[in-house]
């Protein structure tokens, strides 16, 4: 008797199997890779030079307001603020997270990692020109992450999880690097339930966006605002992400909506036994 299949296993497979994916983003359009890793790399080395100012025009100035929000929402537990603590910043792109947490908890080391070196060397001269000290970069994968079990009282992650090849596993990985009574916080886009919310998303993000970035922004070359439309299909959205880090054992499980539900954020506990 064949099983029949909910959408988040669908989703699922989609993550594992991202032919589908690149298809539908174009991404085999503009680069040329093997791997959905090296797609991934070599769309964020483009985006790299523009990516402040790409995320500053399709939230018309909103996400560092949301971003400043999401980082006072983390717990303050005794444990990050000593000054042995450290904080990971997963998929830290240009470094703005990874310094607003360095703000949050200024006792503890945070530890930034991408898998963009252009990325990084534009995070890398933001905390230079800002003389922000107690923030280190490292380049590598978020699905194979190079650290001991329990080494972190806290790992954030924003707009990243959807752009790894499993992001069951990458979730898997935070969980395992994170201290027990540690925190973990997802945020991404999301999904709007009720009108006129959901009319003006899909009009915004499937349309107008796009459109935007095209016009004003990637001339002859991938739009980033393209891709994070498109990409959104065959991500989880807040109530998916809410089901799977309690399924996957976390605690205290929270959602907050920012936009009407356009984008979310998800924070959870590892437990202590």
């Amino acid at each position: 008797m064949k099983e029949n299949k909910n959408e988040n296993e669908k989703k699922n497979e989609s993550n594992n199997d991202k032919s589908e994916v690149i298809k539908q983003v174009k991404f085999d359009h503009y680069f040329k890779a093997n791997s959905w890793p090296e797609y991934n790399r070599q769309f964020f080395d483009q985006l790299a030079p523009k990516y402040d100012q790409a995320n500053l025009l399709h939230s018309f100035g909103g996400k560092a307001r949301m971003d400043l929000t999401a980082v006072k929402r983390l717990p303050s537990l005794p444990s990050a603020m000593s000054t042995n603590a450290k904080i990971l910043d997963l998929c830290t792109g240009s470094g703005d997270l990874a310094i607003l947490l360095a703000k949050r908890y200024p006792n503890a080391e945070i530890v930034g990692l991408d898998a963009s070196s252009k990325m990084l060397a534009v995070a890398k001269e933001k905390l230079q020109r800002l003389q922000i000290k107690n923030v280190s970069l490292l380049y590598g994968d978020a699905m194979r992450l190079p650290f001991p079990d329990h080494s972190f009282e806290g790992v954030f992650i924003s707009f990243g999880l959807r752009n790894l090849l499993d992001p069951l596993l990458g979730l898997q990985e935070m969980i395992r690097v994170v201290k027990r009574g540690g925190f973990i916080s997802n945020i991404d886009l999301g999904r709007p339930q009720h009108f006129p919310w959901t009319f003006l998303h899909k009009l915004y993000f499937l349309n107008i966006a796009p459109l935007l970035g095209k016009m004003l922004f990637h001339r002859k070359e991938y739009n980033s605002f393209y891709y994070l439309a498109k990409s959104s299909k065959f991500f989880m959205d807040q109530r998916e992400l809410v089901t799977t880090l309690k399924a996957l054992g976390l605690q205290s499980v929270v959602n907050y909506d920012y936009y009407w539900g356009a984008a979310a954020q998800q924070i959870a506990i590892r437990p202590i036994p």
